[in-house]
């Protein structure tokens, strides 16, 4: 069974409610997008990501994820500067995971295992190693 890629968001905000936060969750979408949506599908994987993380300094929890996640976090950071070290932005390293997936899965970003994370930092590195390599191909043929 496919798990809900907003069951995290709506554990983080029953914690938050818990604490005092007397906001619906599409206030709290709205409030953070300013106004622009008030629909968790309209957030970007990266803007769903930076709500959680700002309910969990609501919480008390200083913005750090909890401590199984914090490793995939930095694991999912490393792709991310793959992609960004060769001008890429971090929806195009979101995009990209998603859309090649690993080991035949194709998830969303932030629902990769740690191993698939790792293996997906292994296919980034030869990705931009790739990448490189075209550039100079280029640069060496003009």
């Amino acid at each position: 069974m496919a798990r809900n890629k907003y069951a995290r968001f709506f554990a983080i905000l029953t914690d938050a409610k818990k604490r005092g936060l007397q906001m619906s969750h599409k206030e709290v979408v709205s409030d953070f997008t300013n106004g622009r949506t008030n629909s968790l599908n309209d957030l970007s994987a990266y803007e769903l990501q930076t709500l959680e993380r700002d309910l969990m300094r609501f919480n008390g929890n200083k913005g750090q994820a909890p401590a199984g996640d914090q490793k995939r976090d930095q694991m999912r950071k490393a792709i991310i500067s793959q992609f960004l070290s060769i001008g890429r932005s971090t929806q195009d390293a979101i995009d990209w995971a998603q859309k090649y997936g690993v080991f035949g899965r194709k998830r969303m970003f932030n629902d990769y295992t740690e191993q698939e994370l790792y293996q997906l930092i292994k296919n980034a590195e030869k990705m931009k190693q790739d990448h490189i390599r075209s550039v100079s191909k280029k640069l060496t043929h003009t």
